[in-house]
C-alpha cells in the first residue's frame, strides 16, 4: 500500500507543480485559478476517484464492453461535478477539470497499483511484487494521472467555452481508445509479450494526450476563454 501510494502521488504532485507553477504566483502577479477551488476539486477527484474504482473492481477488465462503458462514465463523472453555472464561461474553470482529473487518476492510480499488485503482476518468491512489477506498476500508475488529467482539462474547457457535451465527447474518445488498450494488456496476461506492449502503447496514448492538452493547447485555450469573458490580459504563458 505504501508503494502503490507514492506511485499515485508523486506523479499526480510533479504534474501539478509542472503545469500550474505558470499560471500561479510568482510566476504571474495575478493567479489563473484560485488555490482553495482548485485543490477542492482535488479533493472532490480523490473522493470520486475512489468511488469510481471501488466500481470498477467489479467489472472484468478484460471485457472491452465493460472497459469503453466506464471510460465514458469516467467522462461524465466529471462533467456533472463541472457543470455548474459558476464554471460557466470561466477561464478558470479549464484549471479546475485540470484539479479534479489529477485527484480521480490519483485515486485510480493508487487503487490499480495495488490492486495489481496484489493479484495480476509478477509475484516474487518472498511473496511481494518483484523489481520489474514495480516498474510496471509505475508506468500503469502514471497512465491514469496522465490520461484522467488531461481528458478533466479537456471537460473543463468545454464547460469554459459553454459547449460541454462536444468536448466531453472529445474526451470520451480519447479515454475509450486508452481503456481499450489497457482491456487489451489485461485480456493477454498469459502473453507477457502482448500485455506489456499494451502498457507501453497505453503510456504512450496518455503521455500524447497529456503533452498536447497541458502543453500545446493551454496557453491558447486560456487566451480564448479570456477574450470570450472580455478579459485581454498579456500575462498568459506561452
Amino acid at each position: 500500500m505504501y508503494a502503490a501510494a507514492v506511485m499515485a502521488f508523486a506523479p499526480t504532485l510533479l504534474l501539478m507543480y509542472a503545469v500550474l507553477r505558470n499560471y500561479t504566483y510568482p510566476k504571474v502577479q495575478q493567479p489563473f485559478f484560485s488555490d482553495p477551488a482548485l485543490f477542492g476539486l482535488f479533493a472532490i477527484g480523490l473522493v470520486a476517484g475512489t468511488l469510481l474504482f471501488a466500481a470498477y473492481t467489479w467489472l472484468n477488465w478484460s471485457n472491452m464492453i465493460y472497459m469503453a462503458l466506464f471510460a465514458a462514465i469516467e467522462c461524465l463523472v466529471m462533467v456533472a461535478v463541472l457543470n455548474l453555472k459558476r464554471f460557466h464561461g470561466k477561464s478558470d474553470t479549464v484549471f479546475y477539470g485540470y484539479g479534479l482529473g489529477l485527484g480521480i487518476g490519483c485515486a485510480f492510480a493508487l487503487g490499480t497499483a495495488f490492486y495489481l499488485g496484489t493479484a495480476i503482476l509478477g509475484i516474487d518468491d518472498a511473496g511481494g511484487v518483484d523489481a520489474a512489477g514495480y516498474i510496471w506498476l509505475f508506468i500503469i500508475s502514471a497512465s491514469h494521472v496522465l490520461m484522467l488529467s488531461s481528458i478533466g482539462t479537456t471537460v473543463g474547457e468545454g464547460i469554459a467555452r459553454l459547449r460541454p457535451m462536444e468536448y466531453a465527447l472529445q474526451a470520451v474518445m480519447v479515454n475509450v481508445v486508452f481503456a481499450l488498450v489497457l482491456a487489451a494488456a489485461y485480456n493477454s496476461t498469459e502473453s507477457g509479450i502482448i500485455f506489456y506492449a499494451s502498457i507501453i502503447v497505453a503510456f504512450v496514448i496518455a503521455a500524447a494526450n497529456f503533452y498536447l492538452t497541458m502543453h500545446v493547447r493551454l496557453s491558447k485555450v486560456i487566451r480564448d476563454v479570456l477574450r470570450m469573458e472580455g478579459n485581454h490580459r498579456k500575462d498568459v504563458p506561452k
